[in-house]
């Protein structure tokens, strides 16, 4: 029988992101428990795998500072041979999860002793200063006699603690709350915004905040209100749509202030003592006059939360404006005189001269990774030379979206050596002001920012200052060829992730964007900067399936569709900064996290 410290592992029960949980006995006191092993992630560096244990370590001194009827109790906590591991109190019943599997929505009574009991869980950790940050259906157990326990304060945060960051997002994105998606720093409230959506999910056998994409899902719990729960079953105490309103106000000002507060409203709400009068007024945040339009619904889409506020906002150029940049439509050849018909060349001559033009080019193409300063905007460019290099997943571990990957040939291009910055897009916004066109003259560099990549530009408004800086967007395929080089990296850099060589969720601190060219170390094999994190890149190709093809019309300017954006941004972990990393927005959308750079044949 396998051991760990004195206990007995007599079956595994589960296994999560953090973790793998067995039942055990104690044979000192033969009592059957329950034990957490920190699960084994095969890849890490020592750093990572301290960083791991000291997680660990402080969801031990968090849960055993806990001592609450409604919290899983932690009796023991050890290490042995390497594996830490938590000693837990056995619940012989279901989660909330397991219990959704088979039914909902559930009972009113039931849920409200559920909500009841989990809140009075949580006001007691707020008071004891920990934030559990993980609320959601798998978190919460249910006893064979219907009590519920809150338990893995795995990712818990004890207020005070250096050790955690602001700007860490971690938690279960269905259940998230919007300060939490924001990066910014939390306290209780962010856990009683995560068990309305649970309480709600309970009652309306619906997530409040569906969406088959992560980008559906963090839009909607930013800007939208869930569907009142009577709208969608009459039956409900009109109370409960009280709760639920002020437990999920987007500000957490407007939310309850203490878990026990949801307790003590759920209560009346049962009793019918609870009136909608006392609903709490405005609970969202005031977002800009604009209309965003909805996200598509995917099987994913692009993981950034669309928040209002920070960053650059960047006016509306219709699209009018990309279609009057449009490069001219080419005349046609001039006829030769009448009576003089030019004869025509040979098969032979014309192969020559395609062989000499070729040849003559390559001899004008400079090496690769030359620098030179080009196009209207005067941006730095590097030269990237013809090849063939396989695109997409070629690590397995990326998604199916990535798959297959195949072979693409590539012609010699330009790339801006970086995104495209405030200071840049300033020049092509006084161009349209003094033109005349759309609304350029609406957009403004915020202080300090001049050389931060310019973020909220539509796809339309990309395009259209490529097409003013004598350039364009790149292609998918071109845009990943510059980041891996031919040997296909999975980072610009290499395969191996380094922190140091990116801007992203693990150095941002909360604060978006850096000034491009900040992690010169984390340069492409051909020098192009910021190619992984910062922000989300537009390139010109429609989001299509591979393989890629340049004919089967994903690289039509004019065709509707989503278009595909690479890269990752600040916001994002490690995963989402690989080079064959695909997302896509719709191409009129804005976001605080997509910007984009440039090409040049």
């Amino acid at each position: 029988m396998e051991r760990l410290g004195r206990y007995e592992l007599l079956e595994e029960l589960g296994r999560g992101a953090m973790g793998v949980v067995y039942r055990a006995r104690d044979p000192r006191i033969d009592r059957l428990v329950a034990i957490k092993v920190i699960a084994p992630v095969e890849g890490l560096d020592p750093a990572q795998i301290q960083q791991r244990r000291e997680r660990f370590q402080r969801e031990a001194r968090a849960a055993g500072r806990l001592a609450h009827p409604n919290i899983v109790t932690v009796h023991d906590v050890g290490e042995e041979a390497g594996r830490a591991f938590l000693v837990m109190e056995l619940i012989e019943g279901q989660t909330l999860a397991e219990v959704l599997r088979t039914r909902r929505p559930l009972p009113l009574d039931e849920v409200l002793a559920v909500g009841e009991q989990a809140a009075q869980a949580l006001d007691y950790a707020h008071r004891h200063a920990i934030v559990h940050r993980d609320i959601k259906p798998a978190n919460i157990l249910l006893t064979r006699d219907g009590v519920a326990k809150v338990t893995d304060f795995g990712i818990a945060r004890i207020t005070g603690t250096e050790t955690t960051q602001t700007g860490q997002t971690l938690g279960t994105p269905s259940y998230m709350s919007p300060e939490q998606i924001a990066g910014l720093p939390l306290d209780g409230r962010s856990d009683i915004f995560s068990l309305g959506a649970v309480l709600y999910e309970l009652l309306s056998g619906e997530k409040a905040f569906p969406g088959e994409t992560l980008g559906t899902i963090i839009y909607r719990i930013v800007h939208e209100e869930p569907i009142p729960l009577r709208r969608l079953n009459p039956a409900f105490p009109a109370g409960l749509d009280v709760c639920l309103k002020r437990a999920l106000a987007k500000d957490p000002a407007r939310r309850y202030a203490q878990a026990a507060d949801l307790a003590r409203d759920l209560r009346e709400a049962a009793s019918g003592t609870l009136r909608p009068a006392d609903a709490p007024g405005a609970t969202t945040v005031k977002m800009p006059a604009h209309p965003r339009p909805r996200p598509p619904e995917r099987r994913r889409g692009p993981q950034w939360p669309w928040l209002a506020g920070g960053g650059v906002a960047v006016a509306a150029l219709v699209f009018a404006l990309a279609l009057w940049m449009r490069p001219p439509q080419r005349s046609p050849a001039p006829h030769p005189p009448s009576g003089y018909p030019a004869p025509p060349p040979s098969q032979a001559a014309e192969e020559e001269a395609a062989k000499a033009k070729a040849a003559a080019e390559d001899a004008r193409r400079p090496s690769a990774g030359t620098i030179q300063r080009r196009g209207k905007d005067n941006a730095e460019m590097v030269s990237i030379p013809a090849g063939t290099f396989t695109l997409g997943d070629t690590h397995g571990d990326g998604e199916a979206d990535e798959r297959p990957a195949h072979r693409v040939a590539l012609q010699a291009f330009w790339m801006d050596r970086t995104e495209v910055t405030n200071g840049q897009f300033a020049q092509f916004a006084r161009f349209a002001r003094d033109a005349g066109i759309g609304r350029g003259g609406e957009w403004k560099m915020e202080p300090g920012k001049g050389q931060h990549p310019v973020v909220r530009v539509p796809w339309r408004v990309a395009v259209a200052y490529c097409r003013w800086a004598d350039k364009r967007l790149p292609t998918e395929a071109e845009w990943e060829y510059a980041a891996r080089g031919p040997d296909g990296r999975k980072y610009p850099w290499g395969n191996t992730w380094e922190d140091s060589r990116a801007r992203f969720s693990g150095n941002s601190g909360g604060q978006a964007t850096a000034p491009v060219g900040s992690h010169p170390s984390g340069a492409s094999p051909f020098g192009a900067q910021d190619m992984a994190g910062n922000v989300w890149e537009w390139v010109s190709s429609l989001y299509k399936p591979y393989p890629y093809v340049v004919t089967d019309g994903r690289e039509n300017s004019t065709a509707p569709g989503r278009h595909v954006v690479r890269g990752g941004s600040w916001f994002l972990n490690p995963w989402d900064l690989r080079s064959s990393r695909r997302e896509f927005g719709e191409p009129g959308y804005r976001s605080a996290y997509i910007g984009f750079r440039c090409a040049q044949s």
